[in-house]
């Protein structure tokens, strides 16, 4: 039994357990194939199953790779727990294990086909959404308490770890098309995924009638172009979520202004690319809706979001362009759009 922290009461939930097996760069793999009515019938997942009465949840791996496997877990690591959470299918806590020695040889599973993926394959494969987030912490070394993963069938609508909110995209293909999955943000950059994402653009004619733009200086605590001055709102798209409406949050989220979905003109999609070594490596592949927004905006009465913008300035789209020529403006803008902003000016 277990207890719901949101409804105060307490409830069963299935309990069980699912390891990873690691051996020379490679996870052992089960490709769920040979069980009928089986939920995870074509995923790749670990080895593992429901715990019996009186087990432990490590008497209860070991037993489970003894079974699917043959081999005999040396040394077994907790890794966590992950609550896995359903509209269609029974709530379920998993053990997570990763089992760094073990002795035995490989015999045949009853479940599924087991293979050796080396580690930089598996994301390759077919995978729950979720499983790619926790796979991610595991092959980087990073162990967490609680992992929370709710679904509505097979898609992946919500995640938390340790009681905090994880950012969950669509993944796209190259040329645009989706990809048919949901990944955590975090896990899009580092394995350089592609994505949409939008760039709003305010501007205005300055009394000389050049354009002007509106800038906004990320805050000093930000990871990545911290204190550089960028575009005037831009934002990652929830998975699910409308672009268009994501562009009206995101400045209302940023910039504390409201602004009607017909007040932004969309004008084109760019294809940006990006890589630069921050911590574990950040890879950047957007496929980026661009918007103009020209109706009058008084920067006094904003209201900035301070975890992501310092203060906001207007600058001529000459003075811009010298500027990032010349290196006198610490920014984090790309020549590239500027120009294709340009003719819409």
């Amino acid at each position: 039994m277990f207890r719901n922290e949101q409804k105060g009461r307490r409830y069963s939930m299935k309990d069980a357990t699912l390891c990873y097996i690691e051996s020379d760069g490679k996870y052992l793999m089960l490709l769920r194939n040979r069980k009928q009515n089986d939920p995870n019938e074509g995923k790749w997942i670990g080895v593992g199953g429901k715990r019996e009465a009186g087990e432990t949840p490590e008497e209860c791996a070991r037993r489970e790779i003894r079974e699917e496997t043959g081999l005999k877990a040396v040394r077994l690591v907790p890794c966590g727990n992950v609550y896995f959470r359903s509209d269609v299918w029974e709530e379920e806590i998993m053990r997570l294990f990763l089992v760094t020695e073990f002795e035995g040889e490989l015999t045949d599973c009853d479940e599924g086909e087991l293979h050796w993926i080396e580690k930089d394959r598996i994301f390759d494969l077919k995978l729950w959404d979720g499983d790619r987030i926790f796979l991610k912490y595991l092959i980087n070394g990073v162990h967490f308490d609680e992992m929370t993963l709710t679904y509505r069938g097979e898609r992946l609508c919500g995640c938390t770890v340790d009681g905090e909110e994880v950012e969950l995209i669509d993944v796209y293909n190259e040329d645009g098309s989706s990809a048919g999955y949901v990944a955590s943000r975090d896990f899009v950059h580092w394995k350089g995924l592609w994505h949409v994402t939008n760039h709003m653009w305010i501007v205005r004619k300055g009394e000389s009638g050049e354009p002007e733009l509106l800038l906004q200086l990320r805050a000093a605590g930000k990871r990545l172009y911290p204190s550089s001055w960028d575009i005037s709102s831009a934002g990652h798209i929830p998975a699910g979520e409308d672009a268009l409406l994501g562009a009206v949050r995101e400045i209302g989220e940023e910039l504390g202004i409201r602004v009607r979905p017909d007040e932004l003109a969309y004008i084109g999609t760019m294809v940006m690319t990006y890589d630069d070594d921050i911590g574990e490596g950040y890879h950047d592949r957007e496929h980026c809706r661009i918007y103009l927004l020209r109706s009058p905006v008084d920067i006094s009465a904003m209201t900035l979001q301070e975890s992501e913008v310092e203060r906001v300035m207007w600058i001529g789209l000459d003075e811009l362009t010298e500027a990032m020529a010349e290196g006198t403006l610490n920014h984090c803008l790309f020549e590239e759009e500027i120009d294709f902003l340009r003719p819409y000016l």
